[in-house]
């Protein structure tokens, strides 16, 4: 053989060196707008649960008002306070009902529970107490 090498030839063709500059924007802008919106979910999520977790304590605190009525011996037309519950200040309303077709000796209470400087109860429940005989 003579004294020539051999050399290897690479082709570099155009489609072989990767991602053009307006093919990676254009991937970066679809990134960003998925993003945006996992974010708005994530968001909607968290506003989602605060409300569930209110609504469960003045649930709660509804329950333990009505309760409260049927074990006291006074069973008054209205009521209103504040009870304490998850760190949190509830304000209560109690009313009675005018009469109601279940029977005589049965009464109907509706208690609803909002939280601290909110004007929208988190809770509204409706009772039925049987008249002190």
């Amino acid at each position: 053989m003579s004294g020539r090498r051999r050399m290897a030839v690479v082709k570099t063709g155009r489609g072989l060196a990767g991602f053009t500059l307006l093919e990676v924007l254009i991937a970066l802008a679809i990134l960003a707008i998925l993003m945006s919106g996992l974010i708005k979910i994530a968001a909607n999520n968290t506003r989602n649960l605060r409300f569930l977790e209110n609504a469960t304590i003045a649930e709660q605190v509804a329950q333990n008002r009505l309760l409260q009525l049927r074990l006291d011996e006074d069973k008054p037309e209205a009521g209103d306070g504040w009870d304490e519950m998850a760190g949190r200040r509830w304000y209560w309303q109690i009313s009675r009902g005018a009469g109601h077709p279940i029977g005589a000796g049965v009464r109907r209470y509706r208690v609803r529970v909002f939280p601290e400087g909110e004007k929208t109860p988190y809770a509204d429940l409706v009772g039925y107490i049987a008249d002190p005989a």
